[in-house]
């Protein structure tokens, strides 16, 4: 049948609602880009800066300690600002569920780049610190530079105790306000975190059919997970960097004391939130379905078909009647507030999916908030260099996990019980790789003083006493013959500088010939100008020499097994991860999905992400050896124990990981009936259509043979 074409006026069926823009600016070129993959592409992107931002805090975690001396318990409870944000806000999700949802998120993203710029106002305010300048050519103590003016003994071997100076410069150091502001900035992007991932995700499953939620979801999270792997990099690039980059260090990076450029990621990344905000508020409040583009679509002439313009006619000329709806529009009220939370909260199935994941997450918390410093404990890696080797390596098992479990959901569409029953098998194998992991590190490296038995420490002994080294700051050098890191060239004994990396005449050595003397019980004459003369060049005998910076071992196998081992264990726990998602979402009403979303974030965060770095912070204080102590405050920790650093944190991460896989189980047996991909709904949507449309058949029937009539 050949269809006329008939001019008429463009009919608005979405509207500029239903197009891209912002501030009542809707762009002709812009309108027609508000669909699925548009936005799942800007979400996903923008789920790559948040996992940037996430991910980089814990890269740069160890340099914030050593900058502003923060032990590591102090440091997981500032952190818990993001998640105690993240309950504050769960009102947010209430009301946002039914608003205008892209808007909502970019406000969040807003929130996000603010805290990113406040991380970094400390380093503006405060500079990068006297500790920091002292081991730059720039700033190098004078004493140490000009043997003219101070003899080298004395300007490595005092023989006088220095007190400790508690000047103004010292105590901004320690000051609580530098704290206080990376509260601030976690608390802010905790509010942000809270809307993009509790509107988000939600409003790409109401605007998508459901059988293509499991796909989109797995596409959405694999294109997020790339974005801790720039993190990593990012990360990298700036810990590379001094931490003021105008100035020459003479220490490495390997070196403990070093400082990396931890300021300059978090504006780099501010700047980057600020642009996606603006494009995430674009997109309408409700995509336009393929009827609605169908509907919108206009010829450059203006005409539309026939068939299309009838179909419209007599849709929208026709008098107004009531319709039966599946559902209303459900507008929350305050009121409504409290039957909506004892709803949610007295399900069974989402309550015990929201307990499994709080104990999984507080088994790996360890691993995410620490993980710099597990690295650098464990298998003696630079801050920088840990984590841009072994991050992006278990990052590709997750994308790996991502991308299959939601191709395979999305072809197969396994049912209920088979796809909870894989969660808890992936559950047993993260428990499994994690007590695999306590046999995975290197020995402890000899530390002269230190009793790694009793976790005593003495570093006086017959070698330096004349030395008075007790106000030495930990400057770590090594004896590369024996091994053996000694806390300070003061407490090696050391009298010679040969240059700034490397000290001589040192009588504390295992082979030098101080201890040869008294080893082999032969001595010289008393003279202490004999001795020296004996010693007098530093180039004469490599046992008396020892070089800046602590010792190391190789652990590149052990370390290799571990990043390995890390890979398989994400790529197997990821492949569980969307299952738990469509749980939450088909097992609740859809006019309690986002806010299921919002219990969810607050339940996670109440009970694993606020008190989960707070707990292994304890832990890991609880192995240290040596602090960092300035005007009597107890700061960063330098030295750790690293076998029972291993051995806590491991076991404590698998004894949680443990009843998560327990929840996992009542999870499996609750929800073996669950409609996962949206069937019965389908099923109820036929009948009311067929319902809905029965009646009317026969009046358009008549009206078509009367139209056909007259033309």
């Amino acid at each position: 049948m050949r269809f006329l074409a008939l001019k008429v006026p463009f009919i608005k069926v979405g509207g500029m609602s239903q197009g891209c823009g912002i501030c009542g600016i809707y762009p002709r070129w812009l309108r027609d880009r508000a669909t699925p993959k548009n936005f799942i592409a800007v979400y996903g992107l923008l789920g790559t800066v948040q996992a940037m931002a996430f991910i980089y805090i814990v890269v740069t975690l160890t340099t914030l300690e050593k900058r502003f001396k923060i032990p590591s318990r102090t440091t997981g409870l500032i952190l818990s600002g993001n998640e105690i944000s993240q309950i504050l806000s769960l009102i947010l999700t209430y009301y946002g569920g039914s608003g205008h949802r892209p808007r909502w998120i970019a406000i969040g993203v807003g929130l996000s780049a603010l805290s990113c710029l406040v991380l970094a106002l400390p380093h503006f305010l405060y500079g990068p610190g006297r500790d920091a300048l002292a081991l730059t050519k720039e700033y190098l103590d004078q004493t140490l530079l000009n043997a003219t003016t101070v003899p080298q003994d004395l300007a490595i071997c005092p023989r006088v105790v220095k007190p400790d100076h508690c000047d103004e410069e010292t105590l901004l150091d320690v000051s609580i306000l530098p704290r206080l502001l990376v509260f601030l900035s976690q608390f802010i992007l905790g509010i942000g975190t809270t809307l993009y991932y509790g509107l988000g995700q939600t409003y790409l499953d109401d605007n998508t059919k459901k059988k293509n939620t499991p796909m989109l979801l797995g596409f959405t999270f694999a294109l997020r997970t790339v974005g801790p792997a720039i993190g990593f990099l990012l990360g990298y690039g700036c810990l590379s960097l001094y931490i003021d980059p105008s100035l020459h260090p003479v220490i490495t990076k390997k070196d403990p004391r070093w400082l990396g450029a931890w300021w300059l990621g978090w504006i780099i990344l501010g700047v980057t939130m600020g642009m996606f905000a603006t494009l995430i508020a674009m997109f309408p409040r409700k995509l336009p379905t393929e009827k609605d583009t169908a509907l919108e679509t206009v010829k450059k002439d203006g005409s539309i078909p026939l068939k299309l313009h009838l179909t419209v006619q007599e849709q929208y000329m026709k008098p107004m009647e009531p319709r039966k709806s599946l559902e209303t529009e459900y507008i929350p009220t305050m009121r409504e507030f409290p039957n909506a939370m004892k709803r949610l909260l007295t399900n069974w199935l989402l309550t015990f999916n929201n307990l499994s994941g709080v104990f999984y997450v507080l088994g790996a918390s360890a691993y995410i908030t620490f993980l710099a410093k597990y690295l650098e404990v464990q298998y003696s890696t630079s801050a920088a260099g840990g984590t841009v080797i072994a991050g992006p390596i278990s990052l590709v098992g997750m994308v790996l996990g991502f991308l299959l479990s939601g191709l395979i959901i999305s072809k197969f569409k396994p049912g209920p019980r088979p796809l909870l029953a894989w969660n808890v098998f992936v559950g047993i194998c993260f428990v499994a790789g994690q007590i695999l992991f306590i046999f995975l590190g290197c020995s402890d490296i000899g530390f002269e003083g230190l009793n790694l038995e009793t976790m005593q420490m003495n570093l006086t002994s017959n070698c330096n006493i004349d030395c008075n080294c007790d106000g030495v700051k930990y400057s770590p050098v090594c004896h590369v013959a024996s091994k053996i890191t000694f806390y300070s060239a003061c407490h090696a004994g050391c009298r010679t500088i040969i240059n700034d990396k490397e000290f001589g005449n040192c009588s504390c050595l295992p082979l030098s010939t101080f201890n040869l003397e008294n080893h082999f019980g032969y001595t010289t004459d008393g003279d202490s100008r004999d001795q020296s003369i004996f010693i007098s060049d530093p180039h004469s005998m490599i046992f008396d020499k020892v070089r800046a910076g602590p010792c190391t071992n190789d652990c590149s196998r052990p370390y290799l097994l571990f990043m390995v081992l890390t890979c398989i264990i994400q790529t197997l726990a990821c492949s569980g991860k969307i299952g738990n998602v469509l749980v939450n979402y088909r097992s609740v009403e859809k006019k309690d999905k986002s806010f299921a979303q919002g219990i969810t974030l607050m339940i996670i965060s109440l009970f694993a992400l606020i008190p989960g770095p707070i707990i292994y912070g304890a832990i890991i204080d609880s192995t240290c050896l040596i602090w960092e102590e300035s005007c009597g405050t107890r700061g960063n920790c330098w030295f750790h124990h690293g076998r029972n650093f291993r051995y806590l944190v491991n076991i404590t991460s698998a004894g949680f990981s443990i009843i998560g896989v327990l929840f996992d189980a009542a999870v499996c047996y609750l929800g073996k009936n669950l409609d996962l991909y949206g069937a019965q709904e389908c099923d109820r949507r036929r009948e009311f259509i067929k319902e809905d449309e029965t009646p009317r058949e026969t009046a358009d029937g008549e009206k078509k043979k009367e139209m056909n009539g007259n033309l």
